[in-house]
C-alpha cells in the first residue's frame, strides 16, 4: 500500500544467522559477512537512488536521507540487514534492487570460473551448470517490506510479516559437499543428464576430483584445497574473498589481505590444518541489551528519525572501529591483534580469538583478560546507554566451526536469558558436551582472583577449590533449601570480606538514569511465586540457583583460571 508523505517503510531479508553459521573456515565466516553487508548497503543506495533521482539536496536534519538506519558512513562492511527508510520505498523495486544485487554476486562468481578454470590439457570444461546458480540465483533470500506511520509502528509490521514465511528452496540431487552436507556440490556438469548405465559414479567422481585440483592451483591452497567440494553458495563464500572477483564491485571498500584468515602461518594448508586441529579458540558473540526498547525511549513516538540515525551513526562507527582493539599482538611485526572481527553491525557482533604463530598458544587467561579488563571499556565507547550481553566459548580443536558457532548463539541467548548485561562463559569439549557459567561483568574480577584466604599468590586455588566442589557436590552437600555450604565454601577461597554473594548483589537494579546494574540471579519477579518485582521469594527455587553459579563457577573457573 502507498505510504504517506510522513510515513516509513522497513526492510529486511533472511537466511542471515544460518547463512553466517553455514561455514566450516574462518574465510568462509568473513565471506558471509562481506556479502551480507554488501547486499544490505546495495538496498540502501537502492533507496537513496529512489528518493533522489535528480541529485536534489538532502534533508539536512538526516545524514543519508532517507535511509535512517543504518546510518550512512564511509564503510559498507558491517552493514546491518534492518533497513529503515523516511518515505515511501516500494515493496517491488526494493525486492529488485536486492535480487539485481544477489545476481551481480552469483553471475560474477560464476563467469570468473567458466574463464579462468581450464582442464589440465588447457581444453575448457563443459558447463552444464547454469541452471543450478539460477535456482541458487533465484532462491536464496527471503524478502521482507512493511510500511507505518511511525518507525515504531514499521518496525512491528515487519515482524508481523516475517511470522508469515513465503520462501522456496533449493532441491538438490547428487553428492553433497564436503563442508556442511546440506547442498550439492558444485562441478562443471553438476547439471547434465546423464545415463547410469554409461556414466558411473566413479566417472563423475573422478571428474569433480579433477574439477578441484584446478581451482586449487589457481586460487591457492589457502583459499581452497583439493581435497574439498564445496556447494555453490559455499563456492561463493570463497570467491569473494580473491580480489579477481570481489574487485568487480565499484563502490565498496576491500580489504587489504585475507592472509590473517589462516590462523596459523604454515609452508602448506595441510600442515596449517594440522596445526590448528590441535588448538583450543576463543570465540564471542554479543548483542545490545533491548535496544528496540532504547530506541523508544530515545523517540517515543516513532517521529523523530534523527535521534535513530545518531543511534545508528554512533554503533556502526563503533563496530566499524572493534578490530582495533583487540588483545594486542606478541608479534612485533604485527599491527594488528590476536584475532579477527567477523562482522560488526552496530551492536551486533562475532569474533574470534587465536594466535598466527606456533608458540606460545593463546590460554582462556588472557582471553578472560581482554574481556574483563578492557571490554567493558571498549564497548561504552559508542557513548549510548545501553548495556551488552555477551556468549563466550573456548572450544576444543576437533569441535566444528558450525557447532561453534551455534554454541556462541547460544552463550549469547543465555547471557541475555540470566538477566542481560552480562558475560555467559561457556567451555566446549569434542562430542558436544559443555560447562556454563553466567555471571554480570561487573563481578567477572572474581575469576581474576588467584590468591588464599590470607592474600598470598595461590597458583594451584582454582584445583583446590573445583575438587571441594566436586566432592561437596557428589555428598550432596548443595542439596537441599539451603546455601550455607555454599557461603561457607566461598569465603574460604575467596575471603571472610568479600560479599559478592550478599543478597544485595541478587537482583538486577536501575540507576538515576534508568541504566541497568545487573545481579547475580537477574530480575527478582522470576524467581516470586506470583512472579511480580515485590512478590513473596520462592527461596528454594533461589538457594537452587546461587548453588548452581557457585558450583559452575568453580568448574569453569578450574578450566579457564587453572594452569594445569
Amino acid at each position: 500500500m502507498p505510504v504517506s508523505p510522513n510515513g516509513y517503510t522497513a526492510i529486511t531479508f533472511a537466511p542471515v544467522q544460518g547463512f553466517i553459521e553455514k561455514s566450516r573456515k574462518l574465510r568462509d565466516l568473513y565471506g558471509s559477512s562481506f556479502l551480507l553487508s554488501y547486499l544490505a548497503d546495495q538496498l540502501c543506495v537502492a533507496a537513496r537512488a529512489y528518493a533522489n533521482p535528480h541529485n536534489r539536496p538532502v534533508k539536512p536534519e538526516i545524514d543519508g536521507y532517507p535511509v535512517i538506519s543504518p546510518a550512512q558512513i564511509d564503510v559498507a562492511q558491517g552493514t546491518p540487514n534492518q533497513i529503515i527508510i523516511a518515505g515511501d520505498f516500494p515493496e517491488e523495486i526494493a525486492q529488485a534492487a536486492l535480487q539485481a544485487s544477489w545476481s551481480q554476486v552469483t553471475q560474477t562468481c560464476r563467469v570468473w570460473i567458466e574463464e579462468n578454470i581450464k582442464q589440465p590439457d588447457g581444453e575448457e570444461w563443459e558447463y552444464c551448470w547454469r541452471r543450478n546458480w539460477a535456482d541458487w540465483t533465484n532462491h536464496a533470500w527471503e524478502f521482507f517490506w512493511a510500511t507505518g506511520d511511525s518507525i515504531t509502528e514499521a518496525r512491528q509490521n515487519l515482524n508481523e510479516v516475517k511470522r508469515s514465511r513465503n520462501w522456496t528452496g533449493v532441491n538438490w540431487t547428487g553428492e553433497s559437499s564436503t563442508l556442511s552436507g546440506a547442498d550439492a556440490r558444485a562441478f562443471p556438469g553438476m547439471g547434465k543428464k546423464i545415463n547410469p548405465k554409461t556414466h558411473s559414479k566413479s566417472a563423475e567422481d573422478d571428474e569433480v576430483k579433477l574439477f578441484y585440483e584446478q581451482l586449487s592451483r589457481q586460487l591457492g591452497e589457502a583459499t581452497i584445497t583439493a581435497r574439498e567440494q564445496l556447494s555453490i553458495p559455499e563456492l561463493i563464500k570463497r570467491l569473494i574473498t580473491i580480489e579477481a572477483v570481489y574487485g568487480r564491485f565499484p563502490g565498496v571498500e576491500k580489504p587489504a589481505t585475507f592472509r590473517e584468515l589462516n590462523r596459523l602461518q604454515a609452508k602448506s594448508s595441510e600442515a596449517t590444518d594440522r596445526q590448528e586441529s590441535s588448538r583450543w579458540t576463543g570465540w564471542f558473540q554479543g548483542d545490545g541489551d533491548q535496544a528496540g526498547d532504547y530506541l523508544k525511549k530515545l523517540d517515543p513516538e516513532g517521529t523523530h528519525p534523527e535521534r535513530i540515525n545518531q543511534f545508528s551513526t554512533h554503533m556502526r562507527d563503533w563496530g566499524r572501529n572493534l578490530h582495533k582493539f583487540l588483545p594486542p599482538s606478541q608479534r612485533q611485526s604485527r599491527l594488528d591483534g590476536e584475532g579477527r572481527i567477523v562482522y560488526a553491525g552496530g551492536d551486533d557482533f562475532l569474533g574470534v580469538l587465536y594466535r598466527n604463530q606456533p608458540e606460545p598458544e593463546l590460554s582462556p587467561r588472557e582471553c578472560l583478560k581482554w574481556l574483563i579488563t578492557r571490554f567493558p571499556g571498549i564497548w561504552k565507547q559508542h557513548g549510548e546507554q545501553i548495556n551488552v550481553s555477551v556468549g563466550f566459548v573456548w572450544a576444543a580443536p576437533n569441535v566444528p566451526q558450525r557447532d561453534v558457532l551455534q554454541h556462541c548463539r547460544e552463550a549469547e541467548k543465555s547471557a541475555k536469558a540470566n538477566g542481560r548485561d552480562r558475560l555467559a562463559l561457556r567451555v566446549l569439549f569434542n562430542g558436544g558436551n559443555y560447562l556454563e557459567w553466567v555471571c554480570p561483568w561487573r563481578f567477572l574480577p572474581v575469576l581474576q582472583d588467584d590468591r588464599d584466604r590470607h592474600q598470598n599468590p595461590d597458583p594451584d586455588k582454582w584445583t583446590h577449590f573445583y575438587n571441594d566442589v566436586a566432592m561437596l557436590e557428589a555428598r550432596h552437600a548443595f542439596e537441599g533449601d539451603q546455601i550455607d555450604v555454599a557461603l561457607a565454601l566461598f569465603k574460604v577461597y575467596f575471603g571472610e570480606s568479600n560479599d559478592l554473594l550478599d543478597e544485595k548483589n541478587w537482583w538486577n537494579s536501575s540507576t538515576d538514569a534508568e541504566i541497568l546494574v545487573a545481579g547475580i540471579l537477574g530480575e527478582r519477579k522470576n524467581y516470586a511465586h506470583d512472579d511480580k518485582a515485590d512478590g513473596e521469594l520462592d527461596l528454594i527455587k533461589v538457594h537452587k540457583a546461587l548453588n548452581e553459579w557457585l558450583i559452575n563457577l568453580a568448574k569453569v573457573g578450574f578450566h579457564l583460571c587453572s594452569d594445569t
